[in-house]
């Protein structure tokens, strides 16, 4: 059987042994004591130390902003009411060939934005305007455009047109020529004289002027508009009252003198006989002398040609003479020439 042989330990051994247990004692018994004492101890840890100037320059950090700190609660703002936004409108017709106008509004004078865009939403115009717009934009021609406006350029549209169609031909221009306004005494002979203009309509409210005399009664406003295809240009529209005096009294006046036919010349003396036959009295009354009547066929002037005519037609005495100076002639210049 073995035997346990005990041995003491070193002095050295024993006296820190010694050391380590009474030290342990007294940290112990100082635990011990400062519990009771933890709220003064904490009011003097919370005493900032005296500082030095060295500490003034490099101040150290505080070891409570070094710990983690729990979330302190948020005060949740109260929620504000979101002002309106403004009311807007925009229109976009063509107004040339290759140009559109564009008229834009908002009731609050505020800064909006307007696109205008292509069939395929392809951005051909942008900008921005205060309360109002009245813009002409040129643009490409052989697409419709769409204007639309918002508070900012990517914002959602307050307000968006109608299209504006570039893809018919290019309007012919013309301009309306102002109508003409007869007003002599009187109410019955009022006028209105349209001229004729191609490519433009005149109307007096929703009446259709025909191109020539229109009658008229008290004040009467023309509008020129232009027909499909059309542009106008110049003014378009005129007002005009007519008098509605009468006429005064007017007296029978007088005819001018009208100038009497002239006379048929006397007849030459015709180779002829005359007639040696009197004319009946019923002839005579029908036909009184100086050519001032009418016959079933013809006037004075036909029937004193006529007679000039036969009283000037050649007889055979006439035509022997022509011919005898004819032939007399030729054997003239035969004779001059045979030679």
């Amino acid at each position: 059987m073995a035997q346990i042989v005990s041995r003491k330990a070193p002095p050295i051994v024993r006296r820190l042994a010694l050391c380590a247990a009474v030290l342990g004692a007294l940290l112990l018994g100082l635990q011990l004591l400062t519990v009771p004492q933890a709220g003064p101890a904490t009011a003097a840890a919370e005493r900032p130390p005296l500082q030095t100037p060295a500490d003034q320059l490099n101040p150290s950090p505080d070891p409570q902003q070094l710990l983690p700190q729990p979330p302190s609660p948020t005060s949740t703002p109260s929620p504000t009411p979101s002002a309106a936004p403004p009311k807007a409108q925009v229109s976009l017709v063509r107004s040339a060939c290759d140009s559109v106008r564009l008229a834009a509004q908002t009731d609050q004078g505020a800064v909006l934005a307007y696109r205008i865009t292509d069939e395929a939403g392809r951005e051909a115009a942008a900008g921005r305007f205060t309360g109002s717009a009245d813009l002409i934009v040129p643009l490409s021609t052989g697409h419709a455009y769409t204007a639309s406006v918002s508070q900012t350029p990517d914002g959602a549209a307050l307000a968006t047109s109608a299209a504006a169609d570039l893809t018919a031909p290019c309007p012919v221009a013309v301009t309306a020529d102002a109508p003409l306004f007869s007003d002599p005494c009187g109410t019955d002979r009022d006028a209105v004289l349209v001229p004729r203009i191609i490519g433009v309509d005149y109307r007096v409210g929703e009446t259709l002027l025909v191109a020539g005399t229109n009658s008229a009664l008290g004040t009467v406003t023309v509008v020129a508009s232009a027909r499909p295809g059309y542009s106008m240009g110049g003014p378009t529209q005129w007002t005009h009252q007519f008098s509605s005096a009468p006429c005064p009294d007017s007296q029978q006046q007088p005819l001018p003198p009208t100038a009497a036919a002239p006379a048929p010349p006397p007849a030459p003396p015709s180779a002829e006989p005359q007639s040696s036959a009197a004319p009946s009295p019923a002839a005579t009354a029908d036909h009184p002398a100086g050519g001032d009547w009418q016959a079933s066929t013809g006037t004075p002037a036909e029937h004193s040609s006529q007679t000039a005519a036969s009283a000037w037609a050649p007889g055979p005495l006439a035509w022997g003479i022509m011919i005898a100076l004819a032939v007399a002639g030729g054997i003239l210049f035969w004779s001059k020439t045979r030679h």
